[in-house]
């Protein structure tokens, strides 16, 4: 299967986060949807989850990024365009469980680690859930981002941290929930 995230994308995130020294995991993302080559909608959101997540626990445990990111990127560029509603797991969770599993090493042969996965990414599926439709990618990211923050500290032992930011997107995005969504702000 080709990729699905247009390589130029990919590039600025990954060119992004390299430089990166925040140790904020939603703030990172934040940052990255607001690169000019990041649309609103599209399946770079997989892959910057993921990115955006393994920036932050490197940045605090001064570890090296890039062959992370690498590894992000590989396993975040087969996520099918339109799985939040196709398979009923959105990309950005998928992105974020990717992120835990390179950090724990995770393999469908795993015992412990791939139930931390799962428990990280069962926080995530379950406050993603409490919106329903349409679609929202920077809605999915920041959640994603900060439910996995909670759950690498709770299982994990860590300590990251992750603001909960006000949307900025919103003018752009013709199906914006408004004030039904906890990130919008007039």
């Amino acid at each position: 299967m080709a990729g699905v995230i247009p390589k130029e994308i990919a590039n600025a995130i990954t060119d992004c986060c390299r430089t990166c020294e925040s140790t904020d995991a939603v703030r990172i993302a934040d940052r990255l949807m607001e690169l000019g080559e990041v649309r609103m909608h599209g399946p770079e959101h997989h892959y910057l989850t993921a990115a955006a997540i393994l920036t932050a626990y490197c940045n605090c445990f001064h570890m090296e990024k890039k062959s992370l990111l690498v590894k992000a990127y590989v396993r975040t560029n087969i996520i099918p365009v339109g799985v939040c509603a196709m398979y009923g797991c959105c990309g950005a969770l998928m992105g974020a469980g990717a992120a835990a599993g390179i950090l724990l090493s995770a393999h469908p042969f795993s015992t412990g680690d791939l139930r931390t996965v799962n428990r990280i990414t069962a926080g995530i599926q379950s406050r993603l859930a409490e919106y329903g439709g349409p679609r929202c990618c920077k809605r999915a990211v920041r959640i994603s981002v900060y439910e996995a923050v909670q759950g690498i500290n709770r299982y994990m032992g860590c300590s990251l941290s992750a603001a909960m930011l006000d949307c900025r997107s919103y003018p752009e995005n013709k199906d914006c929930q408004g004030k039904k969504c906890e990130f919008f702000v007039t």
